[in-house]
């Protein structure tokens, strides 16, 4: 699917609504707060596993180090740039971090960005929020599993196939680039991926540009998915049904995510505009989706993967 310019252009103005009215509202500044705590807490303690199962190894060693080039003589500049550079290594690692415990707070406490996301529902439209909340919970554990094994080696499959075909004589070349001129076709066309190829190709700036957007509307699909865990959750969304949804409403969604990508990219600060768009997201859901019916026992939701109307 080609990226529908007006369809992205709503969905950014929709995240800028959602977010503002998300933050202005007490119910959901409560719950942002309460979301705020659990994962500030998760953040705290995988700062302080890393800091002991790490830094502190890396700090009785380098010590042991001018130690024992005190007492045997030795040059201990070798041993000291070695630890210099997994020390350096391990920073890197740490500004990741905060990110890193956010996604595990988001698989092992799913209920605290629920509570959040409904918060807002209710706000925004209580009877579409009784409706979804009737729902019981589906957490599809298996078909998520198999799903994640498919994708994962479907990728692998194809990074293989572009190593080898990468070293066919003369055209071998030619392979990396028709990957990713293809790959951005989906998003935003033939014509304008040949010519974001083309200017890459003739400009170092532009090359990091054209990345850099390519990655973010890759991982704008993850960042959706995650946000929208609570409304495909309820529903009983099969990962199958997910992706359909997405796709379905793909031009919509990627606008309301780069609104919010940046910013939870941040270190320390990401997590938070995380949880307020995860608020924002039941703006997106009351406005994009149709309302589901009441829960009946035995019922499906038969409409999870079609176009929002």
């Amino acid at each position: 699917m080609v990226l529908n310019a007006g369809e992205v252009a709503r969905g950014l103005a929709l995240a800028l609504e959602a977010a503002a009215f998300a933050a202005r509202n007490r119910r959901v500044q409560r719950r942002f707060v309460d979301a705020l705590k659990v994962t500030a807490v998760g953040m705290g303690a995988a700062h302080a596993l890393v800091f002991v199962a790490v830094f502190l190894p890396l700090a009785l060693l380098q010590a042991g180090n001018r130690v024992s080039a005190a007492a045997l003589g030795h040059d201990p500049a070798q041993n000291a740039l070695a630890l210099l550079s997994t020390r350096q290594a391990m920073d890197h690692f740490l500004s990741t971090l905060p990110l890193l415990a956010l996604d595990i707070v988001v698989h092992v406490r799913p209920g605290v960005f629920s509570g959040v996301f409904f918060a807002a529902l209710d706000e925004a439209d209580p009877e579409y929020a009784a409706a979804l909340r009737s729902w019981p919970r589906r957490r599809f554990r298996w078909a998520r599993i198999r799903y994640a094994a498919q994708r994962l080696a479907k990728r692998y499959l194809m990074t293989l196939a572009a190593a080898v075909l990468g070293r066919v004589p003369y055209v071998g070349w030619l392979v990396a680039p028709a990957g990713s001129v293809a790959m951005m076709a989906r998003f935003v066309g033939v014509p304008a991926a040949g010519a974001v190829a083309a200017l890459a190709a003739v400009s170092r700036d532009s090359r990091r540009t054209a990345l850099f957007v390519f990655k973010s509307l890759l991982a704008s699909r993850g960042l959706a998915r995650d946000l929208l865990r609570p409304y495909f959750a309820h529903l009983g969304a099969k990962p199958e049904q997910q992706a359909a949804f997405y796709r379905a409403n793909e031009s919509a969604l990627v606008g309301f995510i780069l609104a919010f990508y940046l910013v939870v990219q941040l270190s320390w600060i990401g997590p938070a505009f995380f949880i307020l768009a995860q608020a924002a997201a039941a703006l997106f859901v009351a406005r994009r989706t149709a309302r589901p019916p009441p829960y009946t026992p035995g019922a499906a939701w038969e409409f999870a993967d079609r176009p929002a109307q």
